[in-house]
């Protein structure tokens, strides 16, 4: 059997009209990417005080994915704060959510339409700042 690489993690940033700050996740989260989400997600959210995580282009498959939602929900019990909203969850993702009983520890918010050129400038920057973190 071959297993299928994962498609690349890719995150974004961005800030709606109203500050929140807005982290998007691209791709498959998966075993081999979640602890990388997890690290994302805690980061983004000591950087902002509102949070929303934009999952609508993001493929959540395993528990592994949903232990970094928890870990998010952990760290916002422990810092005393509101969990970031989660937007644009799919409905399989809603129903492990619902399944899990994660639903209840997160404000869910409905799909915001693509704003394409705003989310691959952010993407773009996103991949600039990369290379030169590894180049240093």
């Amino acid at each position: 059997m071959t297993m299928t690489p994962s498609l690349p993690l890719r995150f974004a940033t961005e800030t709606d009209p109203d500050g929140a700050a807005v982290l998007h996740v691209h791709g498959e989260v998966d075993l081999a990417t979640a602890d990388e989400l997890r690290e994302r997600l805690l980061a983004e959210f000591a950087r902002h005080p509102r949070l929303v995580v934009d999952l609508s282009h993001a493929m959540l498959y395993d528990g592994a994915a949903l232990r970094a939602l928890h870990a998010l929900h952990r760290e916002a019990i422990r810092q005393h704060r509101l969990p970031p909203a989660l937007r644009g969850v799919r409905p399989l993702l809603a129903k492990a959510l619902k399944v899990t009983g994660l639903n209840a520890l997160f404000p869910l918010e409905p799909h915001v339409p693509f704003r394409r050129s705003v989310t691959r400038t952010a993407l773009a920057r996103e991949a600039v700042r990369a290379q030169l973190a590894q180049a240093a």
